[in-house]
């Protein structure tokens, strides 16, 4: 288990983060067996939600709950780069996270735009996340990539 502490904007954006995973169907099913995990995102957004107006949140994960909280990252990181368009014409793909995210960051109700911000702050914690993971089991999940000036350089 990884113990994470996480600022107030942090923990209301992986907050916001885990209510897309748990808006998408079957988000919470294992794998292997098909039946509801009991490593899932929704014991987290329990321990988290209580603590969301608070200066220092603090969360455990396992590996499993990592891995399916980067993907709700990723997703997350999409919607929100979608939402000025999506709330120029009225709707959202999940209306669960568009109320999420309309709750925890009123200035996007005021102003779709202020999503934009919001997706590089959690693209930046996501980062963070998986530095973290990578130092804490000794790989590095970012491979550097060589240069595309020196194409004709073999690695």
């Amino acid at each position: 288990m990884t113990s994470l502490q996480l600022s107030n904007v942090d923990a209301r954006l992986m907050y916001l983060a885990i209510q897309y995973h748990l808006a998408r169907p079957g988000s919470e099913l294992d794998q292997e067996s098909g039946q509801q995990s009991d490593q899932g995102l929704a014991e987290v957004a329990a321990t988290l939600e209580p603590q969301l107006q608070q200066a220092v949140a603090t969360i455990e994960l396992s590996a499993d709950q990592q891995r399916r909280l980067d993907s709700a990252i990723a997703g997350s990181i999409n919607e929100l780069k979608a939402t000025p368009l999506l709330e120029a014409g009225g709707r959202g793909t999940m209306p669960a996270f568009a109320e999420t995210l309309r709750r925890l960051f009123p200035e996007v109700a005021e102003d779709p735009e202020e999503a934009l911000p919001l997706a590089g702050h959690l693209l930046q914690l996501r980062r963070r996340l998986s530095t973290q993971a990578a130092a804490k089991t000794g790989k590095a999940d970012i491979v550097p990539k060589r240069p595309w000036w020196r194409f004709w350089r073999r690695s």
